[in-house]
């Protein structure tokens, strides 16, 4: 035989070779293949081996990579489940930021009522104050002429005092006390110099305050006459 071929090509190739020869040359060959292995029984053995040892090497392989194919999807359960629960607390804590908001909501309509009552009520106040603060001596509403206080103090013309001013009446009938020669007489003189000295800086802050040039000169007026005696 003079074949090229190598495994099982030749083991079928001696099959052949077997079934073709009489019985005889039959017995014979295998007698002499049972006494000495013929190189293409070997050829097929060696050949089986390294297919062999190269199968254990491929499924050691295969192991290897199933081992880390495991690990890897074990890492991806893990954060899997991991990324799981935080979205669970995600979820939990946007319930929570709901539910916060709302009653943040509530408040801050109510802290708006209440703003709007306060204000309401400030601005009734400061109305009240304005409207008020002299109503208690029957003060009219509009504006007030001032006559005899000009003349007992030598002032020419007229002086109209502001809803805003209407206080300045006040101060000027204490005034009007201040400067009157028998009400200097019959009190202390400390006291009543002090009391016009009082009114007459009251005039000057309020005069130059107000910007109202007639309300200073009133205040002049009360000292020149403390001065003159």
């Amino acid at each position: 035989m003079s074949w090229d071929y190598t495994g099982t090509q030749q083991l079928l190739h001696s099959l052949d070779d077997l079934s073709v020869a009489p019985a005889s040359s039959k017995t014979d060959a295998l007698n002499a293949e049972t006494a000495s292995p013929s190189p293409s029984l070997h050829l097929i053995y060696q050949t089986i081996m390294a297919q062999h040892k190269q199968t254990q090497r491929d499924s050691k392989k295969a192991r290897v990579a199933t081992k880390q194919l495991q690990v890897a999807v074990s890492k991806v359960a893990k954060t899997c489940s991991e990324i799981g629960e935080r979205i669970a607390a995600i979820e939990c804590r946007a319930d929570v930021l709901e539910s916060d908001l709302g009653s943040v909501t509530k408040q801050a309509a109510m802290h708006e009522t209440q703003l709007s009552d306060i204000q309401w009520k400030v601005e009734d106040f400061e109305n009240r104050q304005r409207r008020n603060n002299l109503r208690s001596i029957g003060i009219q509403e509009g504006e007030v002429v001032i006559t005899s206080q000009l003349v007992l103090l030598g002032i020419d013309g007229v002086v109209y005092l502001e809803y805003s001013q209407r206080f300045l009446f006040l101060a000027m009938s204490v005034a009007r006390c201040c400067i009157t020669s028998d009400w200097l007489e019959s009190t202390p003189p400390t006291f009543n110099h002090w009391l016009a000295r009082m009114c007459a800086m009251f005039y000057l802050e309020m005069g130059s305050f107000a910007r109202k040039g007639r309300t200073r000169q009133i205040g002049e007026a009360i000292l020149a006459r403390l001065h003159n005696g």
